[in-house]
């Protein structure tokens, strides 16, 4: 099989022409497990509210809609829509999200209420919508974005990290709901990444600083979290339901 971005080869992915749905496609890790997934063969639904840097990406097994994960009749339309088109939905990638950096009580409640939308209800609605094609089909994939965050806590983020927290135990709890209907749900729990959302919060020096810091001397790529999602999605994961996997280079072991 033809390797993904990473250059590791994943055989269990499904090639057969069924779609996987990966929101907040337009940057960031999720455009990098877009592109893992095409190059590895399969089949790539793309949401965000705008293409993004997938604008530049012309493929014949690729499809980009644009829809906002708080839209939840928009949501349930274009499931539908994919699965028909496509055979099928293979597995989804919730992934779209927002951050801000503001102290506690400086949060303002439309922005505590945005943060929550997007982030926890727009991940619970999108799951709503594709969930339905999935145990139409009797197997699939589903992978939920945590944080490291969620575990450790941080100053500057309450909003951003208790909508982390939350997608824990959504995810926990849904794994163990549809787990026997052969649907798995696990979460990554990345560290910062050198992307768009935390560029927009942290300064390009203390980016740069978290790197010379981890005890890899680095920052995770999207290519390391695009290889996650892409094991996770695979029948190379056959078993794994209700799982974290935290990329963090060593920086917290708990």
């Amino acid at each position: 099989m033809e390797a993904d971005r990473t250059g590791t080869a994943q055989q269990g992915l499904d090639t057969s022409g069924r779609a996987y749905v990966v929101t907040g496609a337009g940057s960031g890790i999720n455009l990098a497990i877009a592109r893992a997934l095409l190059e590895a063969g399969c089949r790539v639904a793309a949401w965000d509210v705008t293409p993004g840097k997938l604008a530049d990406d012309a493929h014949p097994r690729l499809t980009f809609t644009t829809i906002d994960v708080r839209d939840k009749a928009g949501l349930t339309r274009e499931a539908a829509a994919v699965a028909r088109n496509a055979g099928g939905i293979a597995g989804l990638v919730a992934g779209a999200g927002v951050m801000q950096h503001a102290p506690f009580l400086e949060i303002k409640e439309e922005d505590f209420d945005r943060t929550m939308a997007i982030n926890l209800k727009g991940a619970m609605l999108t799951v709503q919508a594709v969930l339905p094609h999935l145990r139409s089909a009797g197997k699939g994939s589903i992978v939920m974005f945590a944080s490291m965050l969620a575990r450790s806590g941080g100053a500057n983020a309450a909003d951003y990290i208790a909508s982390k927290g939350g997608i824990l135990g959504l995810s926990r709890t849904l794994a163990m709901e549809i787990a026997d209907a052969g649907i798995r749900v696990n979460t990554i729990s990345p560290t910062v990444i050198d992307t768009p959302m935390p560029q927009a919060v942290y300064s390009r020096q203390t980016l740069e600083a978290r790197g010379r810091d981890s005890p890899m001397g680095r920052l995770a790529t999207v290519d390391d979290v695009a290889a996650a999602a892409l094991f996770l999605l695979s029948d190379d994961a056959s078993f794994m339901t209700g799982q974290d996997i935290r990329i963090n280079g060593a920086q917290r072991l708990f």
